[in-house]
């Protein structure tokens, strides 16, 4: 039987979020979380991008929130990390059972670590994994010279990649050993749920020889890897030969949205480079944003196929169904157009300045992709501007999800009767 209402999955997940929101903005707004500075539209934007794990600010996290405010943020941060990845794991499920078994048995070799689990242990395993990933981070940051309050609270922010930090110039100050725990539990967090359960697997099963990764995971690990390479690379040879910095301001640009120089400052070469990087985002299931790695992946794969010719994708002796191209490309234009109506919004409401272009496009793409970076503008742009970065923030959230869930759940099962052919000229 349909679930009607409430109940749809494609329904349930941004009505929880939405819920969570508004229930945020009007803790935040009490007086004992905040030093006077924040009214409702301040309220209703932090606590959409703490919801969102975006860490887009209008208003400096160290200082104008108090410790109870900040801490209302973190919770907030934490119910939306764990919330994204919840539903991100339920969607691959989903996905496995309609897609793995109705088609080839290489597509459902993907979702073989959960998709028989129930979704209580679905839930604990997810809680458990972040719960011993941010106690690791929390103990590192300790080790590192970090106080206990921003150990916690960065350590929470970076598994999450939401891009908070309880210091005025983000971790621009931070040594390289913060740095370097912040990176590794970003990439973590970025990985995606599933991929994780995968690398648990293989780690028990390494004695008996058992070991294999998934397309999925294999796609995760390649696109991230090569994504961290341009980037890092594109930045150093840019700005500067700093491979270390390069190669932080490359993870956080596709996942965290934390800086270690004025983000502003840099060329605006290196912002173009720095655009796509997070319109990626991270991994399916994963705590970041973006159209994900996979899907530029399975994009790219096709385009390629379309180029060369062929009637197959494939990857590593694997055919990718032709339902996961269709949904891949559904996402990526979806998402295109969110920030191109996002970009045009800001450009009308500010006053149409084509000297801001880079800075709204840059702001947009940020919003949209739920990264958090910002050229510094964020706080000077008026109130109807702000709650577009609100809407940008929450659909790119949870919007492509919503989306995927429902192609997945409303689609037609493949008919029988073929039409007529007849040549159409593109290009």
């Amino acid at each position: 039987m349909e679930r009607r209402g409430w109940l749809r999955p494609e329904v349930l997940l941004p009505g929880t979020f939405l819920l969570a929101i508004v229930v945020g903005a009007g803790l935040l707004l009490l007086p004992p979380m905040h030093h006077g500075g924040v009214g409702p539209t301040e309220a209703i934007f932090t606590a959409t991008s703490a919801v969102c794990v975006t860490g887009l600010a209008v208003v400096d996290t160290g200082t104008e929130w108090t410790l109870a405010g900040q801490i209302v943020l973190l919770v907030l941060i934490q119910l939306g990390g764990i919330g994204i990845m919840t539903f991100g794991v339920l969607a691959l499920v989903l996905v496995g059972k309609r897609v793995g078994l109705a088609h080839e048995a290489a597509v459902r070799d993907i979702y073989t670590s959960v998709m028989n689990w129930r979704i209580g242990q679905l839930l604990a395993v997810v809680l458990f994994t972040t719960l011993v990933c941010e106690g690791a981070g929390y103990v590192a940051l300790r080790l590192a010279g970090e106080p206990h309050w921003p150990a916690l609270f960065h350590s929470i922010s970076a598994f999450c990649n939401a891009g908070f930090s309880v210091n005025s110039d983000s971790l621009q100050g931070a040594g390289p050993a913060v740095r370097l725990v912040i990176i590794a539990l970003l990439i973590v967090g970025g990985l995606g749920f599933v991929t994780l359960i995968e690398i648990g697997r293989n780690l028990r099963l390494r004695k008996n020889g058992a070991r294999r990764f998934s397309l999925h995971a294999r796609m995760v690990f390649t696109s991230s890897l090569v994504l961290l390479g341009i980037g890092t690379l594109a930045y150093a040879a840019l700005e500067d030969w700093d491979i270390g910095n390069a190669f932080f301001m490359s993870a956080s640009t596709r996942t965290a949205g934390f800086d270690t120089v004025p983000v502003g400052g840099l060329r605006a070469t290196t912002l173009l480079i720095l655009m796509p990087l997070m319109f990626i985002g991270a991994s399916p299931g994963s705590t970041g944003g973006g159209i994900k790695t996979t899907t530029a992946a399975v994009v790219w794969l096709a385009a390629r196929r379309m180029l060369v010719g062929g009637t197959e994708v494939r990857l590593h002796a694997r055919r990718i169904s032709d339902v996961v191209v269709r949904r891949a490309f559904a996402v990526l234009f979806f998402s295109i157009g969110v920030v191109l109506v996002t970009i045009f919004l800001l450009h009308l409401l500010e006053g149409d300045r084509p000297e801001k272009l880079l800075a709204y496009s840059f702001e947009a793409v940020s919003a949209c992709a739920t990264v958090g970076l910002s050229m510094g503008i964020t706080a000077e742009l008026t109130t109807a501007s702000k709650f577009v970065l609100c809407a940008a923030m929450f659909i790119g959230r949870v919007g492509s999800l919503s989306i995927f869930i429902l192609l997945v759940l409303r689609e037609s099962p493949v008919s029988r009767v073929r039409y007529p052919e007849e040549r159409v000229l593109v290009g």
